[in-house]
């Protein structure tokens, strides 16, 4: 009989988390049956064999190569069985019943057009994980950054910017962070699988947005939580995933923008990599003559002056 639920996790290089995400899932999922397809991608702390030993009923894709995220969760759903797809990231806990609280509404108000649904995500610590956003326009890009932020908050409404949202009520959004969603048989069937040209990051960002283009609307669920430790695979190699996040960002504005979008958002961020390259230049003198730690002041030049490089290599021609 076929399952409700097919529930992709795609893995690298965190089997304590993972094993907590595994077991969180068959403890607090009661309501629906459910598949777990775990892909590994070539985990160094045999992830994949830890899998294979302590949860015998997951189906197992052990990769040999890393072969980046949203490839590996199509080779997932290449092999899922269940009605319904969600995605699921290896660094969640599940609580209360939460997948099955997700499943409820999924399937409560499919006929309003709903083919997506995500949940609250929170920290270790319990408080709130912003995971909420407004698809990406030129003008608010200018100032959703690091250097206006903290102002903005101060002025800013949930419709300005829903980055700045407290995600208090149930509503539709535009799109959240792909550490946990929820799409329907019949939005699956619709969209289809992920674009594997996103190796990590922007990959949910297009999605949410193949969604909204195929008719379907995406609901951020207020009071269903699960916890999301947040980046454990990405910040290991931080310069690399650093320049994989603009790779990534300009492939998802290549692909559902004008050509002068794509064109003037890059100029737009090669001006403001410089402009952190000189700041963090001057705290690290600063740093340097008042005795302080200068490590993560070279770290980030590091950092910023690597993704300048970047963008003067032919990877960072982007193809669509």
């Amino acid at each position: 009989m076929q399952k409700d639920l097919s529930i992709v996790i795609v893995s690298w290089n965190t089997k304590a988390l993972l094993r907590k995400c595994l077991q969180s899932v068959y403890d607090e999922t009661k309501k629906y049956s459910f598949e777990i397809i775990v892909v590994d991608n070539d985990s160094p702390d045999d992830s994949a064999g830890m899998v294979r030993d302590e949860f015998s009923e997951v189906k197992l894709v052990a990769n040999k190569t890393n072969n980046g995220f949203a490839p590996a969760n199509n080779q997932g759903l290449a092999i899922a069985e269940g009605k319904n797809i969600l995605f699921l990231n290896p660094d969640t806990v599940v609580l209360n019943g939460a997948i099955d609280k997700m499943m409820d509404y999924l399937i409560d108000n499919k006929d309003k057009g709903v083919g997506c649904v995500v949940c609250k995500l929170l920290n270790d610590d319990m408080t709130l994980q912003k995971s909420v956003n407004n698809f990406f326009s030129l003008w608010s890009s200018f100032f959703e950054n690091r250097f206006f932020a903290d102002i903005l908050k101060k002025f800013s409404t949930k419709k300005m910017f829903m980055s700045f949202w407290d995600h208090g009520e149930t509503r539709e959004i535009d799109w959240a962070y792909g550490a946990v969603f929820l799409v329907s048989e019949e939005c699956y069937k619709k969209v289809g699988m992920l674009d594997d040209r996103f190796f990590i990051y922007a990959e949910e960002m297009d999605y949410f947005m193949r969604i909204r283009k195929a008719g379907y609307k995406s609901v951020f669920l207020h009071d269903v939580e699960i916890i999301h430790y947040g980046k454990s695979s990405s910040r290991q190699r931080r310069a690399a995933m650093f320049i994989q996040n603009y790779k990534s960002l300009y492939l998802y504005i290549k692909k559902h923008y004008s050509a002068f979008t794509y064109y003037f958002y890059r100029a737009r961020a090669f001006t403001f990599l410089f402009l952190w390259v000189i700041i963090f230049s001057l705290k690290f003198v600063l740093h340097k003559l008042t005795g302080k730690s200068t490590e993560e002041d070279t770290e980030q030049l590091k950092v910023y002056t690597q993704t300048i490089k970047w963008h003067f290599t032919k990877d960072s021609l982007l193809k669509t």
